[in-house]
C-alpha cells in the first residue's frame, strides 16, 4: 500500500468526521477544505492546470503568494512580505502520480515536498481559494490569475 493511499484514507476520515460532527466546509482560518476524492485533481488535470501558468493563493493565512510555472515544471515564487528573507525563491515541481512535488533552491532548505490538490466547490475568484492544496507542511488556496 503506498503512502498517498493511505493519506488519501485519512483524509477522506477526517473531512468524513469534521462533516458528521457539524463543522461546515469554510474559508480560512476556520473550518475544514473538503479534501474529498470526488474534489481531487488527477496528475494530468494538475498539470494541465499549473504548468505554464501563473496563480496566487494564501497559506499561512493570510500570507499571500504568487507562482508563475513554465510549462516544464519550472517556477517563481513570490510571497507577501518583502523583508522575510524567503520572500521569492525559484525551484522545480513535477507530477507524482496524482500529486505535485516541489522543490526550491532556498525555501524547505531545498527539500522536496509534496501535496494533493483539490478543486474548492465553495472557492472563489476574488477569495483566491478555487483550488487548494494539502501537503505534509500545511494547505493553501489558490486561483489561477486572469
Amino acid at each position: 500500500m503506498s503512502n498517498l493511499s493511505r493519506r488519501d484514507r485519512l483524509r477522506e476520515a477526517i473531512s468524513n468526521g469534521l462533516l458528521m460532527a457539524g463543522v461546515p466546509p469554510a474559508k480560512m482560518p476556520g473550518g475544514y477544505f473538503p479534501a474529498f476524492k470526488e474534489n481531487q485533481l488527477t496528475g494530468e488535470e494538475i498539470k494541465r492546470l499549473l504548468f505554464g501558468s501563473a496563480i496566487t493563493g494564501y497559506v499561512y493565512y493570510p500570507q499571500q503568494f504568487w507562482m508563475e510555472y513554465k510549462k516544464n515544471g519550472e517556477f517563481t515564487w513570490r510571497g507577501s512580505d518583502p523583508k522575510e528573507p524567503n520572500s521569492s525563491d525559484t525551484g522545480k515541481s513535477r507530477i507524482d502520480g496524482d500529486a505535485i512535488c516541489w522543490q526550491y533552491q532556498k525555501r524547505f532548505g531545498g527539500i522536496e515536498y509534496c501535496g494533493t490538490v483539490f478543486r474548492y466547490p465553495g472557492g472563489t475568484y476574488d477569495g483566491k481559494d478555487e483550488y487548494f492544496w494539502g501537503t505534509d507542511l500545511g494547505y493553501g488556496t489558490f486561483s489561477l490569475v486572469k
